[in-house]
């Protein structure tokens, strides 16, 4: 009878933590080029440099490579998004960001409250590249972990998690398809390999019980 509360407290709770906490996702882009790594990293090692992305119209910086340092990306939609460096590890070839701010491309009335969009529609957002030596040349990934748009209950479509992903994975995907071209002008979106974690992802409600049985098993579970 004991155990069998709870496990009926557990799962409230469990309904509880999905409902009040917003889900962070993570989209990873993978590519194999074949060149050297220090060929690859060549290009896409300045922060204040993103010629290679198709998307991207300009960009001002400040600060070259150094931790703090701020990029404003103006899109070719007009959009703009503002970056900060948060590590840089030229020995390592990689380097981690943050988005700082975005310009909207337009607003929802959701709930009777006027909602902005975003260029991407997600909420604290970062990201890491890297490069590394592999059996066909380099891999080059590009991870980013953010949450939706709009992080509370009930999102609209246009800000919840498949908005997200749809538009973190299109930048991730047309970065890479970009930087494979320089290498091999064949190349094409098919090459790259996406691989996705949330609340899109089964799996996710697996995670979030270990979670929560983590979190309240001491109060539950006791003598």
């Amino acid at each position: 009878m004991r155990k069998s509360l709870c496990l009926v407290l557990l799962l409230w709770l469990y309904a509880v933590e999905i409902q009040a906490c917003p889900v962070q996702e993570s989209v990873k882009a993978t590519v194999i080029i074949n060149a050297t790594p220090d060929k690859v990293w060549d290009i896409i090692k300045d922060f204040d440099n993103m010629a290679w992305h198709p998307d991207i119209r300009s960009i001002k910086a400040t600060n070259d490579n150094k931790k703090g340092a701020i990029r404003i990306l103006t899109l070719k939609n007009d959009g703009t998004i503002t970056e900060e460096l948060k590590r840089y590890k030229a020995d390592k070839m990689r380097y981690s960001y943050k988005i700082t701010d975005m310009s909207t491309i337009g607003s929802i009335f959701h709930s009777g409250v006027e909602k902005p969009i975003k260029v991407i529609p997600v909420t604290d957002f970062s990201a890491t590249i890297s490069v590394k030596a592999t059996a066909g040349g380099s891999v080059v990934k590009w991870k980013a972990k953010f949450y939706r748009g709009h992080p509370n209950n009930n999102p609209p479509e246009e800000l919840n998690a498949k908005a997200a992903y749809k538009a973190v994975s299109h930048f991730l995907k047309a970065g890479l398809t970009h930087l494979l071209k320089k290498f091999n002008i064949n190349g094409d979106e098919s090459a790259i390999s996406i691989d996705y974690a949330g609340i899109l992802d089964n799996r996710y409600k697996y995670n979030d019980t270990t979670k929560v049985i983590k979190r309240w098993g001491s109060l539950l579970y006791y003598d």
